[in-house]
């Protein structure tokens, strides 16, 4: 894989996913575990979370990586 090959749009795109799983995965830890929520209700909200932040982050890293 030639990682000099890929355009601004995927690096943005890579990392967005990469930013939002992470957020994702904290987001159902801390309601489930943190505050003892259903663990279906915690892993919705999770999902929900994951999807802001990837458009959010996204938006910002296109923006960066287009300088």
């Amino acid at each position: 894989m030639d990682l000099n090959s890929w355009t601004p749009d995927d690096n943005a795109r890579r990392f967005a996913t990469l930013i939002a799983t992470a957020s994702a995965v904290f987001t159902f830890l801390a309601l489930w575990l943190g505050t003892g929520w259903n663990p279906l209700l915690a892993l919705l909200l999770a999902a929900v979370d994951a999807v802001i932040v990837w458009l959010v982050a996204r938006a910002a890293l296109r923006v960066y990586f287009r300088r």
